[in-house]
C-alpha cells in the first residue's frame, strides 16, 4: 500500500466507548498536536456503518481544540484486527487502549492486541496509566530499551521522536544480567555480579550513533543488572512511556511470535507502551534488543 510518509502519515487510534479507548484517543491526539500531523479516530462496528456517536464527536472536538488536525472520524464495519493491521501500513502509529474485552484475568490487553502488535506496518502504543480507569502519566521520562547493538538503533529512534515531541527525558535501559555495581548501574532482585565494561562500551557505541542522528538531544543511559523485562517493568512506574523493539518476523497470527519483553511490557507495565518495528523506512521502526 503506497502512503504518506514521515509527519505527514497520521496517528491511528482505534476507539470504542471504553474510558482506556477515551484515554489512548486524548494520549494520541497530544502527541498528534505536539508533532503537528494528523490523527484518525476509527471506530469499528458490526454490522453497517452508523453515525458519529456523541463520545466519539467530543473526543473529535478535543482534536481540534488541541490542534491535532486533520482530525478524521471514520465509523466502519468489520473486524477490529484487520482495520487496524490495514491501516497500519499507512500509519505513523497504531495507538489503542489497554483493556481490551478479551483480556483475560490478570492481563491488560487481549490477544487481539498482542496480535496486532506482533503484526503492524506501523509502531503500536498500548496505552494505559497505573490501573484500570487511570489516565496515563504526564511526566516522567521515556524509556528505551537498548542492547547496544545496531538491531536497536531504531528504536532508540522512536523513542527520542516521542521525547521530542512530547519535551520529555529519554533514558536508554541496557539490562545487562552480568553487570556489577557501578555508577549510573542498579541491581535488580535477580543480577548477577561481574564486569559492566563490554556492557558499557556496547552501549556507548550505540548512543555515540544516536547522537549524531539526532545531535540536539539529550540522553541518559541506565546499566540495570537484570533482564530487560524486570528492569523495564520495575522502572515503569516513573515512567512515561517505554518504547521497546520487536523483531520482524514472518506474518503470523500466533500470539506467541510477539517476543517475551515485548509481550510482557504491554500485558504488564503501568505506563504506555511502544513497540517499534523493523520497517523499510529508517526511524519508523526498530528492531528489539537481545533475548527479546
Amino acid at each position: 500500500m503506497t502512503g504518506p510518509s514521515g509527519a505527514e502519515r497520521p496517528l491511528v487510534v482505534g476507539v470504542d466507548a471504553s474510558d482506556s479507548a477515551r484515554h489512548a484517543a486524548l494520549w494520541a491526539v497530544d502527541l498528534a498536536a505536539a508533532r503537528g500531523c494528523g490523527v484518525d479516530l476509527v471506530h469499528v462496528v458490526a454490522g453497517r456503518p452508523r453515525a458519529v456517536p456523541d463520545w466519539l464527536g467530543e473526543i473529535a472536538d478535543s482534536a481540534d481544540r488541541a490542534g491535532a488536525v486533520p482530525c478524521r472520524v471514520d465509523v466502519v464495519s468489520g473486524a477490529v484486527f484487520d482495520v487496524l493491521l490495514t491501516r497500519s501500513h499507512s500509519a505513523n502509529m497504531i495507538v489503542v487502549g489497554s483493556f481490551g474485552p478479551d483480556a483475560p484475568a490478570g492481563m491488560l490487553v487481549g490477544s487481539t492486541a498482542l496480535t496486532l502488535i506482533a503484526r503492524a506496518g506501523c509502531p503500536v502504543a498500548v496505552i494505559r496509566g497505573a490501573r484500570r480507569g487511570v489516565a496515563p502519566p504526564r511526566g516522567g521520562p521515556i524509556l528505551a530499551g537498548a542492547d547496544g547493538t545496531r538491531a536497536s538503533d531504531d528504536a532508540l529512534d522512536v523513542a527520542a521522536d516521542l521525547a521530542a515531541s512530547l519535551g520529555a527525558p529519554l533514558v536508554s535501559v541496557h539490562a545487562w544480567p552480568g553487570a556489577g555495581p557501578a555508577d549510573g548501574v542498579h541491581r535488580g532482585a535477580k543480577g548477577s555480579p561481574g564486569s559492566t565494561d563490554e556492557a558499557t562500551r556496547d552501549l556507548d557505541e550505540q548512543l555515540g550513533r544516536l547522537l549524531i542522528r539526532r545531535p540536539d538531544l539529550a540522553v541518559k543511559r541506565e546499566l540495570v543488572a537484570d533482564t530487560p523485562l524486570r528492569a523495564l517493568l520495575e522502572l515503569a512506574p516513573t515512567a512515561r512511556a517505554i518504547v521497546v523493539g520487536q523483531r520482524r518476523r514472518r506474518a503470523t497470527t500466533h500470539v506467541g511470535q510477539l517476543g517475551s519483553t515485548s509481550r510482557g511490557l504491554v500485558t504488564s507495565a503501568t505506563c504506555p507502551v511502544l513497540v517499534a518495528r523493523a520497517v523499510a523506512t529508517r526511524g519508523a521502526g526498530a528492531v528489539p534488543a537481545r533475548g527479546d
